[in-house]
């Protein structure tokens, strides 16, 4: 088989799983088992399957700077087993770009293939990482990401909105914004 072959394979997998639509909202879904590096999670209405971000640290406890972030599924859907994103779910969708901030040796800024308009900032803040965004006009940690999709789109399915979670790093208290596209 070849490249192209196995490229186009995986391709139809993805929009076969992009078929099945899950009833209900974003709280009807698994929450992920806490783990000391999360940073935040995306779930989509067409499956349980989430999507994990997690700080890549070193045993000296900084950011990997080639590779702060770990990105990977939990496959609810399935068996829950853990499994790499594919070339692409990771080009079109779930990995990003990052580069350093200038004015730190440990933080970087990242964009997510699919929704590079909003920057998250992931850093070490009292040894313990975390991913902050805007999220409803003020900064926010970010927890958790859902998107709606639309299952009446045909072959690519569409996004309808996109709901972002979090806490005010101060008060602690929850952050909300749903971003219609």
């Amino acid at each position: 088989m070849n490249y192209r072959h196995l490229f186009f394979l995986l391709f139809l997998l993805e929009l076969t799983s992009a078929f099945t639509t899950a009833a209900g909202g974003a709280s009807e879904f698994p929450v992920p088992p806490p783990a000391p590096n999360r940073l935040f999670y995306i779930q989509r209405s067409n499956d349980a399957n989430t999507v994990i971000y997690e700080a890549n640290v070193t045993a000296g406890r900084q950011l990997n700077a080639e590779d702060p972030v770990h990105v990977y599924w939990i496959r609810y859907a399935e068996q829950g087993q853990r499994e790499s994103l594919s070339m692409f779910q990771w080009k079109m969708a779930y990995g990003y770009k990052h580069k350093p901030l200038a004015q730190s040796d440990n933080s970087f800024e990242i964009h997510l293939n699919a929704f590079k308009k909003r920057p998250i900032w992931v850093d070490l803040h009292q040894g313990k990482p975390v991913a902050l965004t805007t999220i409803n006009g003020r900064k926010a940690c970010l927890r958790k990401v859902f998107v709606q999709l639309d299952s009446d789109s045909g072959l690519l399915p569409k996004v309808e909105y996109i709901e972002l979670f979090g806490t005010d790093p101060g008060a602690g208290t929850p952050v909300y914004e749903r971003i219609r596209v």
